[in-house]
């Protein structure tokens, strides 16, 4: 084939390796949410040992939802994410409505980011007369021209950034661990919460939103490097590391500040950087945010698009989206993706944009459990390079937990729960009566 041709549709370039899993998983994970959950989840449950717990208890979940990621990750190893999955066990049906919103869930998450991105500038003191919405547009389209470059720069780039953003954390953790302990200042004015189903669900699903993120290396499947054993080594080592970092910081956050100041602040890692070192402290932890959420919105905007590309490769979307640059990015998929970001991105509605997203993810998350779950009872002779341990203990205990927090997510934010369930009842009622 001609180098400066483009490749036919269905055939990407398997140049991604271990490095990259990793650096995608501590990477994908780390975005914005730890700067702003922990003051919403220190606003909702008010006590310091349950605070803790609670991102314990999220890490552990995030671990006990990773095996399926694995298993299935592992064993079909295919561009789509969950798209991809769900079809091989549930049929094209499921899998494209499953696609669907994980694509949508995909746009929404690159606009939220965006706008992020954007308040983090402003924080830092940049841009401060331009609209939000206009910066994190600017963002999204940076990011699309780096995808449209290769895979190999691309995931060099990735790699690099995702690895700076995971050493700065920790920087920043242990600068607040050893810089000096602020004495305890009680915020006036602030009732103490009370604790119940409500805050309990507000609380975990910030947490597990600031977990999401690991299941990257299902979406580049086709082009990680022998996935049978890379998708559970970037998966399992990119977690621990983000577990104990969050886990640390909290503690860190809270050796500076009390709980209630923690709650009264949209970032709170910020508010605890100014109390120990000063205004510059807080100009640092935006920076970390510029970083960060601009490496997770490349990092998205690669995935995302590998989903567009799987559905239509597939037929769930106009086939033009599979053709394959000569480098090995599916351009037209990208490009679909990066212009739904965009029109999301400008409307500068953070937190709609996060309560929208946050039941889809669960519903996707339910939907991989079940597909491993009818893999393991109908292709049980299918090779497995991981196999979930002490199974079906794991995916039952992940299913009950998943149903429990989309229950809760529901119940607490209906409206918006109301929209991203309504939205994705219409796609799968199109596709069955499409192709029916």
């Amino acid at each position: 084939m001609d180098a400066g041709a483009p490749r036919p549709a269905g055939q990407l370039l398997r140049v991604l390796g271990l490095a990259f899993g990793l650096a995608t998983v501590v990477g994908g994970v780390i975005g914005a949410g730890i700067l702003r959950q922990p003051g919403v989840v220190a606003g909702a449950v008010g006590d310091p040992v349950l605070i803790i717990a609670l991102w314990v208890a999220g890490g552990l979940m995030a671990a006990v939802n990773a095996f399926t990621v694995v298993e299935l990750g592992a064993s079909l190893p295919r561009a789509g994410g969950p798209y991809a999955l769900v079809a091989h066990g549930f049929g094209p049906r499921a899998g494209a409505a499953i696609g669907w919103a994980d694509w949508f869930n995909g746009m929404s998450t690159l606009a939220f980011l965006s706008v992020a991105f954007a308040e983090f500038l402003q924080r830092a003191g940049l841009f401060a007369d331009r609209p939000l919405g206009l910066l994190a547009v600017a963002l999204v389209l940076a990011a699309f021209t780096l995808n449209w470059t290769n895979t190999r720069l691309n995931g060099f780039a990735q790699t690099l950034f995702c690895g700076l953003k995971g050493l700065a954390l920790a920087l920043l953790m242990l600068a607040l661990v050893l810089g000096p302990a602020a004495p305890p200042a009680p915020a006036e004015g602030l009732p103490g919460p009370a604790l119940g189903l409500a805050a309990l669900a507000m609380a975990m699903r910030a947490i597990h939103n600031t977990y999401t993120g690991y299941q990257t290396p299902i979406y580049v499947g086709e082009e990680l490097q022998a996935p049978e054993r890379n998708v559970a080594r970037a998966v399992f080592g990119g977690l621990g590391v983000v577990a104990a970092l969050y886990i640390l910081i909290n503690i860190a956050l809270l050796r500076v500040l009390t709980v209630e100041e923690m709650a009264a602040s949209p970032l709170a890692m910020a508010e605890a950087a100014v109390k120990a070192f000063g205004p510059e402290g807080g100009t640092v932890v935006a920076m970390f945010g510029v970083l960060s959420v601009a490496a997770s919105v490349n990092l998205r905007l690669m995935t995302h698009s590998r989903g567009a590309f799987a559905m239509a490769r597939d037929g769930a979307l106009p086939g033009v989206l599979a053709r394959v640059s000569p480098g090995g990015s599916p351009r037209l998929a990208l490009v679909l993706t990066m212009a739904g970001a965009v029109l999301l991105a400008a409307s500068g509605a953070y937190l709609a944009l996060v309560a929208i997203n946050a039941p889809l993810r669960i519903v996707i998350e339910i939907a991989l459990i079940a597909t491993l779950i009818r893999l393991r009872r109908a292709m049980p002779e299918m090779p497995r390079p991981f196999r979930m341990p002490l199974y079906p203990v794991p995916a039952v205990l992940a299913l009950l937990l998943n149903s429990a927090l989309l229950a809760a997510v529901i119940w607490e934010d209906p409206a918006n729960s109301g929209i991203a369930l309504g939205a994705l009842a219409a796609a799968a009622g199109f596709i069955w009566w499409r192709r029916s």
